[in-house]
């Protein structure tokens, strides 16, 4: 039965490549032997992001496969799923190796921990900025780059300048001249956010200090030195600081092209690329990397050397903050720059196939430089109005694909934190066609929203919101209205991604506090009604918990369906949950007795992915978590990825558990191939404090 299964998707991909359509009546065993007797046609796939945020179970239903089929993710979902069809063969074992880790970053690295906002009022200065940051633990983050953009200031103070961090710290650390103090430590939980250190900014001769003034209640100082004398603005009490967790929070996914599932996994043409937080600079630092000359390694290899620098771009002059997204033909790549000024960039990059595209994460080139390369970087304000109204992102874009790239579209999210925070949905057109990006339409948001989602079914585009509610856009007309749900984490909310059942049109949400408890939400695309399941206990230290992923028996209709969650312990310590459902599909209100620590302290937890293996007929979960990490195997007690058994119902978590060690934890991790070729079937992610971007064989359990 599999093999017919298998006939008829490939015959279903075979005309979705040429453009045909699907010959009424025709039987799935006549589908199957066309199949395997022609020569099946080169089918590319990606593996992005948006692959975990919208999924498509099995379903006999005829209508509902007429409906979702449209969506060419339908059967990029379904190839990532049913990896045993691919060619060669399944994958022979489970336990992780780590096969190479390559530096994204010069020291010191930025790394992918979370991102803040910031803006102060003291006295005669304002200002506002923005914060990259690692998590050194206790609910304490160290601000390892960033900016400061003042708007007001005394006399003798420049105003409208904007200038960088100052690394230092955690310990008290003295400017240059050893003129002011400062630690660059952040508290975004307690009820100081700064210590009597502060942050430093240095800049055109000055050096700027923002810090907590200890002598009058819920005040901050602001302090600088021009090179001969300091002005001190902290003479009262009630001066303010804000500190926001930017939408997105750091969880950023790789994305992976895979040249011919049909063939054997190329060495030139499959690569895995990912955005980098960091400023960019033609001849130093990049922001997009690609790799290619993946399945190399310690043991024999199917590529002989690697892996290699495929491209190294300096694309803009701000961070891209978030995922990115793949065209199906993989020779494009879409995402948002974020600028330091508070304004942001829809990105539409063709990668370079002719001159140098950059040697390292260290060395990159602007792409389509004069005589370099033939990259074509083509972008567009992301504003409301045409500029006069700038807008941050730190989110990522949904592109719809249409047939041939010819009239892909982009959705995408921008925010301020202004009075309280609101932002814009913005509809893109020209996105994969050559043409310049153009915004169609953007929709006022009364709150910051999240990154975007699109159900093709419903025609639906949903976020979660920074006042705990899940809402969404239907696409008609120019513009369309926004329909904002019941609030649902009346608490201090971060803003994740939802996860769409484009099958059975459920929304999944999650909230990292509704004032008493993390929660996961599901909702009909209707937005009808909802069912909320508590998954541990409040937490403003972090932004989780993330998406949720599910068993295998959740996508084929056989067994126990469950939906597996990395929420919070008592002591905020990520904690592995399972949620069932009942005869109809709905998620229960309370998750399974039966829970899992995942660390022994504080920390924070990756987005949980899962994996069926077909071949060894096990199902498996990967998680990474910052600090703590309850595996001893890792190496320790501090980052780790782990893998987890979940065949047989609830895996067990302990010393033993499979698992590696990564500092400060990991990205939202992607799966690779199935394949017997050695170090062809693979788990990449990138780790937060480190900055380096790995990949993990799993093999040798046969």
């Amino acid at each position: 039965m599999k093999r017919t299964v298998a006939g008829i998707v490939c015959a279903l991909a075979a005309q979705m490549l040429m453009g045909q359509s699907e010959s009424v009546g025709q039987s799935p065993s006549v589908q199957s032997s066309i199949v395997h007797s022609t020569p099946q046609p080169r089918l590319a796939i990606v593996s992005d992001w948006t692959n975990h945020h919208v999924l498509y179970p099995d379903t006999k239903d005829a209508a509902v496969m007429a409906r979702v089929r449209k969506d060419p993710r339908w059967l990029q979902n379904w190839y990532l799923r049913h990896r045993e069809f691919r060619s060669p063969e399944s994958l022979r074992g489970r336990r992780p190796h780590r096969d190479w880790s390559v530096p994204l970053e010069a020291a010191p690295a930025t790394g992918f921990g979370p991102s803040f906002d910031f803006s102060y009022d003291i006295l005669l200065d304002t200002g506002y900025g923005n914060l990259n940051t690692t998590d050194i633990g206790n609910g304490e983050f160290l601000a390892t780059a960033g900016s400061l953009t003042i708007t007001a200031t005394e006399t003798g103070v420049p105003s409208g300048g904007t200038y960088p961090l100052y690394p230092g710290g955690p310990g008290l650390t003295e400017s240059p001249g050893d003129e002011i103090p400062f630690d660059d430590v952040v508290y975004p939980s307690a009820n100081s956010l700064l210590d009597g250190n502060g942050l430093l900014f240095v800049g055109s001769g000055f050096q700027f200090n923002v810090w907590y003034n200890a002598s009058f209640p819920s005040s901050y100082g602001f302090e600088d030195w021009n090179g001969s004398t300091y002005t001190n603005q902290a003479a009262e009490g009630g001066q303010s600081f804000t500190l926001t967790a930017a939408p997105g929070a750091g969880q950023v996914w790789p994305a992976k092209y895979s040249f011919d599932v049909n063939s054997a996994p190329s060495c030139a043409n499959d690569y895995v690329v990912i955005g980098i937080p960091a400023s960019p600079a033609a001849g130093g630092q990049a922001n997009i990397v690609g790799l290619n000359n993946l399945y190399s390694g310690p043991r024999s290899a199917l590529c002989t050397t690697g892996p290699t620098v495929m491209f190294a771009y300096a694309s803009g002059t701000g961070q891209v903050p978030a995922s990115l997204t793949m065209s199906l033909n993989g020779s494009q790549i879409a995402y948002i720059e974020n600028l330091p000024s508070g304004s942001s960039y829809f990105h539409n990059l063709t990668l370079g196939t002719t001159g140098t595209n950059g040697t390292s994460p260290t060395a990159a080139v602007a792409p389509g430089i004069a005589g370099g390369n033939n990259a074509v970087d083509q972008t567009v304000l992301l504003s409301p109005d045409g500029g006069i109204t700038t807008q941050s992102s730190t989110t990522a874009p949904w592109i719809v694909y249409t047939s041939g790239d010819a009239n892909d579209w982009a959705y995408a999210t921008t925010y301020s934190t202004a009075a309280g925070g609101s932002g814009y949905l913005y509809k893109i057109s020209n996105v994969f066609n050559g043409g310049a990006p153009t915004i169609v339409w953007s929709v006022a948001i009364d709150a910051i929203p999240s990154t975007p989602v699109y159900d093709s079914v419903s025609n639906k585009i949903f976020f979660t919101d920074s006042n705990g509610r899940l809402d969404y856009v239907e696409d008609v007309g120019t513009p369309p209205s926004v329909v904002y749900g019941a609030v649902l984490a009346s608490g201090d909310t971060a803003e994740n991604p939802v996860v769409v059942d484009g099958v059975n049109q459920m929304v999944y949400a999650t909230f990292n506090s509704n004032g008493t408890n993390a929660v996961i939400v599901q909702a009909p695309t209707s937005m009808a009604s909802s069912v909320s399941a508590a998954v541990g206990t409040a937490t403003t230290v972090y932004s989780g918990p993330y998406e949720p992923s599910f068993n295998n028996a959740w996508f084929t209709g056989t067994g126990t369906p469950l939906l597996y969650i990395a929420g919070t312990g008592s002591g905020a310590e990520p904690t592995l949950y399972s949620i069932g459902f009942n005869g109809t599909g709905v998620m229960n209100s309370s998750p399974n007795a039966t829970t899992a620590a995942l660390t022994t302290g504080q920390a924070d937890a990756s987005p949980v992915t899962g994996f069926y293996n077909a071949t060894l007929g096990r199902d498996f979960l990967f998680v990474g978590v910052t600090d703590f990490c309850v595996a001893t195997t890792a190496g320790g007690t501090a980052g780790c990825v782990m893998s987890l058994d979940i065949t047989n119902g609830f895996p067990t978590v302990n010393a033993n558990t499979t698992a590696l060690a990564a500092p400060g934890g990991t990205t939202a991790i992607i799966i690779d191939n199935d394949s017997s070729d050695t170090e062809a079937s693979s788990i990449y992610y990138a780790t937060k404090s480190a900055g380096t971007l790995v990949k993990a064989t799993q093999a040798g359990l046969n």
